[in-house]
């Protein structure tokens, strides 16, 4: 199911990016197509609206130019006779201009008139009178000059036609101004912001524009629009009068067109927008899309809807047979592992009498292992009264420092030899008798407890304990803390699960068959409670119970025995076991014991000490590796422990027999294994091994595999 959906998906993200890319490209070719039609259109639209414009206020200038009563009035300015007519005259051609703007001047008084304005005295050596001259004496017909007016703000175009005597000479020149400025920002007004419109000469001064101040500076179009390679200027130069061309550039299209009349050229930009995908053709893209989207969801409801049933089979399938496979295996090493002590220790104890053994210390090995596989037995069947629903609780009255002492006395063992510290936090006002199943309760604590010291090398493990009055009932909390190696946020979720153990491959040398913390919360629910856990990975854990336990009185155990709980004072256990067995002397040989557990190296040194030989133990595959390779000891026969963390057995076998050496070629390895399920005897055969001893080790198996390989030299 999930490599279909994941199939499915990356297949419509395909379709629709690819889709989506098609669509944007082409589009985007589309846009810019119209767009460059829309320009080259524009720009002959206004260039016929401009030269319209100018030619009929040339033509006014021109005849106006041609009037024998201005020729009379400029040849003989103080004729006030022939003055009055000729004004007369000229306002009456201002009506006809369409900017109303009329100016004249002649050459001999040099007074310019423009409109109705007191008229003053004209130099034709200032500069900025260039085009005085320039009209009246190099000019045959007409000329155009253009000049910003900073009082008004505006860019006039001049139209400058000069007024000839009969003899051809220029005595003065009439013409008007077309308000550039105004024009365009009609223009532009009407493309808003879509595009501008720009005007230059053939040097590249911008000369009629939105923005007048462009005008005004005399600012170059190549600073106002850059494009990349070849400027527009050299390129504008090359266009023929009336022709229009489309550019291409990164931040939209351009068209570039002349003004022949004028002779200049003039430039539209319509930058690219988002607003030109607001069309009919992105909304139909937009309704094929939702459409596909749509189906695409109604598919995979229908897919999953027939995979489902498959699915669920499968999974339970799967699920079953893993949780069966690895419970099995589980239980074989956790079961063996302490069956293997107490056979092996009982065997050491039977043979009798000997100076060399610490009968009290292999008594509490004993003792450990047996309550391991008690508990490991009580576990199953807790598990499955719990299923069947026929668990019960049996609730008596019961001393809470009895209980605490037992849970105390119980858990000190399981530090071993880890540097841990095992605190205990309680009060004096903790009642002193509840009324509850304190097995089950002593179950529930003890189950947390294993698992701290199991998964803490060293550190602190903290047992609290605390209680709260709520009616006829006492809720009982309880936290363990402990600074072990914590759980993933990801394995949070299934530590309560039954049969699961998490991060088993880190940690395959703790034990645990994956009932425990799934009975201590089935329990905690019996007893009208819950339980929750806190975890950061790599620093610790603390679990925390709740539960309702029998309000019995108001008696407190004190300060005194919380004293003496808190300094751990119990009573040890006292057990007695005789009898011994007789082995044959190996003096000479040397055997190398390899187990990640120092109970195992303990149990399986002490009975390979019985036929005198000298025994070596490591607990890693690493260690004995290192050992092998120098070759110095050499041993006999080498017994190694399968289920190793870090490598395990199997690997550690492997790397011993690609040493270059005839010895460790050679060596005999014997598998010394709890994991004794079916196939596993197979497993070691093909890896180099030449035997297999389950544990718990039973003494004549490993004295028929000691008289196998071990030979006397020279027999």
């Amino acid at each position: 199911m999930s490599k279909f959906v994941i199939f499915s998906v990356i297949f419509f993200v395909f379709i629709l990016t690819t889709g989506s890319l098609a669509f944007f490209f082409s589009m985007r070719q589309i846009i810019r197509h119209n767009k460059g039609i829309e320009l080259s259109q524009m720009l002959e639209i206004e260039r016929v609206k401009l030269e319209t414009s100018v030619n009929n206020e040339v033509v006014i200038a021109l005849k106006m130019a041609d009037s024998p009563l201005l020729r009379q009035y400029f040849s003989n300015p103080s004729d006030l006779d022939i003055a009055r007519m000729a004004v007369e005259e000229i306002f009456s051609y201002q009506q006809a201009f369409a900017s109303n703007i009329i100016f004249w001047i002649n050459d001999i008084d040099k007074l310019f008139f423009y409109n109705d304005f007191e008229p003053y005295l004209m130099d034709p050596d200032n500069p900025d009178n260039y085009w005085y001259n320039m009209t009246l004496f190099e000019t045959e017909v007409y000329n155009f000059n253009i000049n910003y007016n900073p009082d008004l703000n505006v860019t006039n175009l001049w139209i400058n036609a000069p007024v000839f005597d009969a003899l051809g000479n220029a005595i003065g020149m009439v013409g008007t101004g077309i308000d550039i400025t105004t024009y365009l920002e009609l223009v532009n007004q009407n493309l808003a912001d879509r595009a501008s419109i720009y005007l230059f000469n053939s040097a590249g001064e911008i000369t009629g524009a939105r923005d007048a101040a462009l005008v005004k500076d005399k600012v170059n179009i190549e600073e106002e629009i850059n494009i990349e390679g070849e400027g527009i200027i050299a390129l504008t130069r090359r266009l023929v009068p009336y022709q229009t061309q489309i550019l291409d550039t990164p931040f939209g299209r351009i068209a570039l067109g002349t003004v022949p009349l004028l002779e200049w050229n003039s430039v539209a930009v319509m930058p690219d927008s988002v607003d030109d995908y607001n069309t009919a053709m992105t909304a139909l893209f937009i309704v094929v899309l939702m459409v596909i989207v749509i189906i695409f969801i109604i598919f995979n409801f229908f897919i999953s809807g027939l995979l489902k049933p498959l699915r669920k089979s499968m999974i339970e399938a799967e699920e079953a047979n893993r949780a069966k496979t690895s419970f099995l295996a589980n239980m074989s090493h956790e079961m063996r592992t302490p069956m293997n002590v107490v056979v092996g220790f009982t065997s050491l104890l039977l043979e009798g009498e000997d100076p060399d053994l610490d009968v009290k210390d292999i008594l509490k090995k004993m003792s450990t292992a047996g309550n391991t596989l008690l508990g490991l037995i009580n576990d199953v069947l807790d598990i499955s009264k719990i299923e069947a629903g026929k668990l019960e609780l049996m609730p008596v009255k019961y001393e809470v420092p009895s209980l605490l002492n037992d849970i105390i006395t119980l858990n000190m063992i399981r530090i071993e030899e880890k540097p841990i510290t095992f605190i205990l936090d309680i009060n004096q006002d903790l009642p002193y008798s509840l009324y509850g199943d304190d097995l089950r309760v002593k179950q529930i604590i003890n189950n947390i407890l294993s698992n701290a010291f199991k998964y803490t090398q060293q550190g602190t493990v903290t047992l609290g304990m605390h209680c709260q009055i709520d009616g006829p009932d006492v809720i009982l909390s309880i936290y363990v803390k402990d600074t072990g190696i914590g759980i993933r946020e990801d394995d949070l979720k299934k530590i309560f699960t039954d049969y699961s153990q998490v991060d088993t491959r880190t940690n395959r040398s703790i034990e645990g068959t994956g009932l425990g913390l799934s009975i201590t919360k089935r329990l905690t629910e019996i007893m009208g409670g819950e339980i929750n856990a806190e975890s950061t990975y790599g620093e610790g854990s603390i679990f925390r119970v709740q539960i309702r336990q029998g309000y019995i009185d108001d008696i407190q155990i004190g300060e005194k025995v919380a004293e003496s709980l808190r300094k751990f004072l119990h009573a040890e256990e006292k057990q007695n076991v005789v009898k011994k067995l007789v082995r044959s002397d190996l003096s000479f040989a040397r055997v190398l014991v390899v187990d990640d557990m120092q109970t195992n190296l303990d149990v399986a040194s002490g009975l390979l000490l019985r036929y005198k030989m000298q025994v070596d133990c490591v607990l890693s595959g690493a260690e004995a590796i290192e050992r092998m390779s120098t070759g110095d000891p050499q041993y006999d026969l080498i017994f190694m422990d399968h289920m190793m963390p870090g490598m395990d057995g199997i690997e550690t076998a492997d790397a011993i027999r690609a040493l270059a050496t005839e010895y460790a070629q050679k060596v005999p390895i014997v598998a010394l294994t709890a994991n004794a399920i079916q196939g596993m005897e197979d497993l070691f055969y093909a890896h180099g091994f030449q035997g297999f001893l389950p544990k718990p080790i039973d003494t004549m198996h490993l004295d028929s595999i000691l008289n196998k390989w071990i030979k006397k030299p020279g027999s």
